[in-house]
C-alpha cells in the first residue's frame, strides 16, 4: 500500500522532537507493516501544505498524526463535496492528549500499535457534523470551553503535573467569570430556552456509563446530542463532575440533553466563540448545526469478525 503520513510536529507525543527523527521513527514503522510511505513533519501553516501534498500524491491512503483538531484539516479535504482526486480513507494515528475519535474507532494510542492496525484494517464510514461550514468529529462547545483552549495553548510547552493543576485551576477561574449563556435551542419544532455556562453538541450522542471519558453511542447514526448544565452554584459544578465520572450525568437535574438531526442555537448576541475539537472559531449567529451521515471513510482495525473486502 502507499500511504502518505503527515505528523503535526506540535503535538503532545511529539513536542521536543528533532524531525528528522520523527520520519525515520515512521519510515521504520509503516516500511515494517509493508506500506511505500511518504512522511512530512510539520508545524502551524506549514501542516495544511503537507497535507495538500500528501493528497496530490498518488497515496491510496492518507495518514493523519495528531490530536483530534489536527485530523479536521485532512478529514475537510476528503469529504466528497472537497474532494480533489479519487476517494481515499484517512487513517488516524492518536498523538494528542485526549484522542476521542482514535479511542471510538477502537485505534491503539501508540503509534507502534496504531500503524500494524491501520495496515492490516479495514474501512468504515463515519458522520461529520457541521456548524455554519465548520466540520467537526467530535464535539463542538461554547462557553467555557473556548477559554480553556486558549489557555490550553498558552501552555503547550508546559510539561508535568503543574500543568495539569495549573489547567484545573483555570477551568474554575473561567467558570466563575464566563458570563452566563441565554440561548434558545431550536430542533425538530421544539424551542429550549437555556441559561447555561456550557452547551456541548456531539456528533452523535454520548453513552452513559463509567467513565471519565465518555463514548457515544454510534458513528454513524446521523444524529446530535445537544448538552447543557445549569450552575446555579459551585456545588452543582461538583455534583456533576462526580455524575459525569459516575456515568449519571445526563439524569442529573441540572442538565439539559436532547438528540436531533439539526439544531440551530440562537442568542441575542453577534457572534459567538465555538470550540470544534479543541480548535476555536468565531461564529455569526444563528449557529446552525446538522450532519452529514457517513460522509468520511476512514481505516480502522480489523476486528476477528471481519472479512476481507472481495
Amino acid at each position: 500500500m502507499r500511504v502518505a503520513l503527515v505528523l503535526n510536529g506540535a503535538s503532545g507525543a511529539l513536542l521536543g522532537q528533532a524531525p528528522a527523527t520523527i520520519v525515520d521513527r515512521f519510515e521504520r514503522l509503516l516500511a515494517a507493516g509493508g506500506a511505500e510511505a511518504r512522511v512530512a513533519v510539520a508545524e502551524g501553516p506549514a501542516l495544511d501544505l503537507a497535507i495538500d501534498a500528501a493528497l496530490a500524491s498518488d497515496a491510496q491512503a492518507i495518514l493523519i498524526g495528531g490530536g483530534d483538531g489536527t485530523l479536521i484539516a485532512a478529514a475537510e479535504r476528503l469529504l466528497p463535496e472537497n474532494r480533489i482526486g479519487p476517494a481515499r480513507p484517512l487513517g488516524i494515528l492518536p498523538l494528542g492528549t485526549a484522542n476521542l475519535l482514535a479511542r471510538d474507532l477502537g485505534i491503539p494510542l501508540t503509534p507502534e500499535a496504531a500503524v500494524p492496525a491501520l495496515l492490516s484494517g479495514t474501512t468504515r464510514r463515519i458522520d461529520v457534523a457541521v456548524v455554519n461550514g465548520r466540520i467537526f468529529l467530535n464535539s463542538s462547545l461554547l462557553g467555557v470551553a473556548p477559554l480553556m483552549v486558549q489557555q490550553r495553548e498558552r501552555m503547550r510547552r508546559r510539561r508535568g503535573p503543574l500543568k495539569w493543576l495549573l489547567l484545573a485551576r483555570a477551568f474554575f477561574r473561567a467558570l466563575d467569570r464566563t458570563p452566563r449563556l441565554h440561548v434558545v435551542l431550536q430542533a425538530e419544532g421544539r424551542p429550549m430556552r437555556l441559561v447555561t455556562r456550557t452547551l456541548a453538541v456531539s456528533n452523535n450522542p454520548l453513552a452513559e456509563g463509567f467513565a471519565a471519558i465518555h463514548s457515544r453511542t454510534a458513528l454513524d447514526g446521523g444524529q446530535l446530542g445537544v448538552y447543557a448544565a445549569r450552575l446555579e452554584r459551585r456545588v452543582d459544578l461538583w455534583r456533576i463532575l462526580a455524575r459525569v465520572v459516575a456515568g449519571t450525568w445526563q439524569h442529573d437535574p441540572a442538565t439539559a440533553a436532547l438528540i436531533a438531526r439539526r439544531v440551530n442555537v440562537v442568542a441575542r448576541r453577534r457572534h459567538l466563540w465555538v470550540a470544534n475539537d479543541g480548535e476555536n472559531h468565531l461564529l455569526a449567529m444563528p449557529l446552525r448545526y446538522r450532519i452529514l451521515p457517513r460522509a468520511l471513510t476512514v481505516l480502522v482495525p480489523r476486528s476477528g469478525t471481519d472479512r476481507p473486502e472481495s
